[in-house]
């Protein structure tokens, strides 16, 4: 190995640990792993900014935007409610609903926006039928990543592969629309095969749709304190009060008679006034002897929190939500979105103190509470998505038609070959902003730019690749390996290193590493490319080990309440399914 191919190697290694161990965010790891192809002159400046301008860039933005423009009327949420109802009350049938639905959606918008749109609804039909929501939503992100890969446009792993093969591939070749939506089939009937009958018996019960206060587990860490006539809280304000910043202790809300008061507002302390307060003991403890407080014991439910006015809400942190690396504390939370967070489930954890300074990431789950007043400003806000049942009624009714006839021309028109993917993308946004479907500042402020800011950034890396050798000499250690069983040992290998890339590190970055590899490989065999190509196209979604590698995972891992191990317990057998499958089904239909 030359000098530069030993410091892109060592890059690459880094970027691989980071993104393994989830410290930083992904987009982060993109933006560092860019700079330090430029610090080393692996890439030039105009390298460096050509991936956000990359076809794949650009068009994985437009299928974002034109998911969101079929989002927004509602109609969507009126096909999802149907399927899941028409499944009845059998936990096994309405997982099979959701599976089929979710992957239908999934083939054609992008499937994190698919798990998005479910993820409230499946939730919902648990809490209402008594169902484990884990044993639901594991089977619900997997269908929705296999099915992704069933056509170009399902998930953006797969643009990017296509953009990456034309970019390398000196015969010009290009992937269509549905060219790999046969084998996405074969992998989709196995893998939800697997799932019905093995895969649902592997995942544990980690949540059930119990009440909110109960799943958690609130109990223990709320109690009802009341105001004494000698208190020196009365007449104060509760941030007055500094019970937080003394204490350590947040007050949920007010009870006054047989009102129940938020305490966002300039409320006064009255004398008598019940406080329900979240708190550790030994902080409960103190202030009740230095405030002049009574404690009352409280066996808390949901409804121990609510009432006709005030509501009990999940509250999930979106992709593109403004509050990922900053606290509840450092947002203003309560000021700003009238509510008050009560505990937050974060990566498998619960956290219930100090909830104030805890520095949110993407995925985390927030249990709030509000007035109804502002729930529906919550819900429209882009930072949250709201897990609670969705209205099954049509939000824009006039815009569904204009919705569902841009995206059917846009999809009929790449297929054909009428239009380029991109050209059809363009058109097709433009089309739903000059309708009125979506408008300008919803593209703005709903658009997952964390997504778009790795594509930019990873895309040169495929460049300091070839440009160093590494691809060349990484591929050649490839081949001599296991040349001597035949081309399909080669791609067996190819599909079984790339499945292993994605699982800890993002799909993205997989593909982007691996096209020109698997071009080295081919060109070294002799053979076709083709075969190797489609392997890392299925295998860089294949992310089923980890809930780290791929968005969908990382969707329902907290609202899931799993653990990193469920993961590698379910989806290691479907991993090594689908590894075996593609060993002798990738040769059969695309020769080498």
């Amino acid at each position: 190995m030359t000098v530069d191919m030993m410091i892109l190697a060592a890059i690459i290694t880094a970027a691989m640990v980071l993104f393994a161990m989830d410290v930083f965010p992904a987009d982060k790891v993109s933006l560092m792993t860019l700079g330090a192809l430029l610090l080393t002159d692996q890439i030039s400046p105009t390298d460096a900014v050509s991936g956000f301008g990359a076809k794949a860039t650009v068009t994985v933005a437009c299928m974002l935007a034109l998911s969101l423009g079929i989002e927004r009327t509602g109609g969507l949420n009126y096909f999802a409610n149907r399927i899941v109802q028409l499944a009845g009350d059998s936990e096994l049938k309405v997982m099979i609903a959701i599976m089929i639905a979710v992957g239908i959606l999934s083939a054609f918008i992008n499937n994190t926006a698919a798990v998005a749109l479910f993820l409230p609804i499946t939730i919902s039909v648990a809490r209402k039928q008594g169902f484990q929501i884990s044993k639901l939503l594991m089977p619900m992100s997997f269908a929705a990543i296999i099915a992704g890969t069933c056509t170009l446009i399902g998930t953006s792993t797969n643009l990017i592969v296509a953009d990456e093969v034309q970019k390398y591939s000196e015969s010009g070749l290009q992937i269509g629309m549905f060219d790999p939506t046969i084998m996405g089939l074969v992998f989709f009937a196995a893998g939800s095969l697997y799932l019905v009958f093995i895969g649902v018996r592997l995942i544990p019960s980690r949540r059930s749709g119990e009440s909110l206060t109960a799943d958690y587990s609130l109990r223990h860490f709320v109690t009802d304190l009341r105001v004494r006539e000698n208190s020196p809280m009365i007449g104060k304000t509760i941030p007055e009060a500094r019970l937080g910043e003394r204490y350590n202790v947040d007050v949920v809300e007010i009870l006054r008679g047989p009102k129940r008061l938020l305490t966002m507002g300039p409320l006064n302390i009255e004398p008598g006034d019940q406080l329900l307060v979240s708190g550790a003991p030994q902080s409960l403890l103190t202030i009740q002897r230095e405030q002049g407080l009574e404690m009352k014991a409280l066996k808390l439910q949901d409804q121990d929190l609510t009432d006709d006015d005030i509501v009990l809400v999940e509250a999930w942190i979106s992709p593109n939500s403004a509050l990922i690396e900053s606290t509840l504390k450092e947002s203003n939370f309560r000021q700003t979105y009238k509510a008050t967070a009560l505990a937050i489930r974060s990566h498998g954890k619960m956290v219930r103190q100090k909830i104030g300074t805890y520095r949110l990431e993407y995925g985390d789950s927030l249990l709030v509470l509000t007035d109804k007043d502002h729930l529906e400003s919550l819900r429209r806000s882009p930072d949250f998505l709201v897990l609670e049942e969705v209205d099954s009624e049509i939000v824009v009714q006039s815009k569904i038609y204009w919705a569902m006839g841009i995206f059917g021309a846009m999809v009929l028109a790449a297929a054909t070959g009428a239009l380029d993917i991109l050209e059809a993308a363009l058109l097709a946004v433009a089309a739903m902003v000059f309708t009125k479907v979506v408008r300008l500042h919803e593209l703005y402020t709903n658009i997952s730019w964390q997504t778009i800011i790795m594509l930019g950034c990873l895309i040169p890396l495929g460049i300091a690749m070839e440009n160093s050798g590494l691809a060349g000499y990484l591929g050649e250690q490839l081949v001599n390996t296991l040349r001597a069983w035949g081309p399909e040992a080669v791609l067996s290998g190819v599909y079984l290193v790339t499945s292993l890339l994605t699982a800890i590190m993002s799909n993205n970055a997989t593909a982007v590493l691996m096209v020109p590899i698997c071009l080295s490989v081919a060109q070294q065999l002799g053979v076709r490319p083709e075969p190797f190509f489609f392997a890392v196209m299925f295998a860089a979604s294949a992310c089923f080990m980890t809930p780290v590698g791929y968005q969908t995972n990382l969707f329902i891992f907290g609202p899931g309440g799993y653990k990193f191990a469920d993961f590698l317990i379910v989806g290691t057998p479907l991993n090594i399914l689908f590894w075996l499958l593609a060993t002798f089904a990738i040769p059969y239909f695309w020769p080498f």
